[in-house]
């Protein structure tokens, strides 16, 4: 995911969280942007994160108002207490777990009866593959193919971050970084995790979200779009639901 979109992301996020409102939990935050941007509009929002691993600097890089907000996961369970909060927000979180049933449970424990679950996440249907900026990049395995894709796309200058090494180093660090820190799951099964231990329907809010990113020129858009609109997200995004647990 590119940084543009990352911080439309946040702003999507903590829009429907301050409509919600109540105790916000930012599940999977990084290094706290969500986190700090939620508390600038006022938000009660806290966060959690492993910070283990590949994601071990990224506890040093949370904004210092953000840092008594946030807990870390150990097990796939967050340092929180049960039913802590009303709504639970998890942006591009599930692809980097290794088990996302674990994950899904935990959200499910720590968002109180009536609360609402709001989580965007691409899956192996999913055409770009945002980490390292290229189509179809998490479908091929590490080899010949994959770094002859990718040592060129990055001679024609396609790809994200590593901007100051050669294109075959590049091809190397995306490599590692599919290969160590990503997971890409079925569309299908990730929602069927979601509705069996929600116990509740999920709702797609990737036609919301196109709309509301394409701003005022959205109103051209005739509601008869909207398929191709879900279409578009899903390919070049994944999914992103909405969940309630219910009461």
């Amino acid at each position: 995911m590119t940084a543009e979109s990352n911080t439309f992301n946040y702003r999507y996020f903590i829009e429907h969280a301050a409509r919600l409102g109540g105790r916000v939990l930012d599940y999977g935050c990084g290094t706290g942007q969500m986190i700090a941007q939620g508390r600038a509009r006022g938000l009660d929002i806290w966060g959690a994160d492993t910070f283990e691993g590949y994601y071990a600097a990224w506890a040093d890089a949370v904004p210092l108002q953000a840092r008594d907000r946030v807990r870390k996961i150990k097990g796939a369970r967050a340092d929180y207490p049960d039913a802590h909060f009303d709504v639970v927000l998890s942006n591009q979180v599930l692809e980097h777990v290794p088990d996302p049933e674990a994950s899904v449970a935990d959200i499910h424990r720590l968002v109180r009866p009536g609360g609402m679950v709001i989580a965007a996440f691409p899956v192996t249907d999913t055409w770009y593959e945002g980490h390292v900026g290229l189509y179809f990049a998490h479908r091929l395995r590490e080899g010949a193919l994959r770094d002859t894709y990718f040592t060129l796309a990055r001679k024609l200058g396609y790809g994200l971050y590593h901007k100051d090494v050669t294109p075959s180093e590049w091809s190397k660090r995306s490599g590692r970084t599919l290969d160590d820190v990503c997971f890409y799951y079925p569309r299908s099964r990730l929602r069927h995790v979601f509705e069996k231990i929600f116990n509740a329907p999920v709702e797609d809010l990737s036609v919301d979200y196109m709309r509301t990113r394409l701003g005022v020129r959205a109103q051209k858009i005739p509601d008869v779009a909207d398929p191709l609109l879900r279409f578009v997200y899903h390919k070049r995004a994944g999914e992103i639901l909405r969940v309630c647990k219910p009461s």
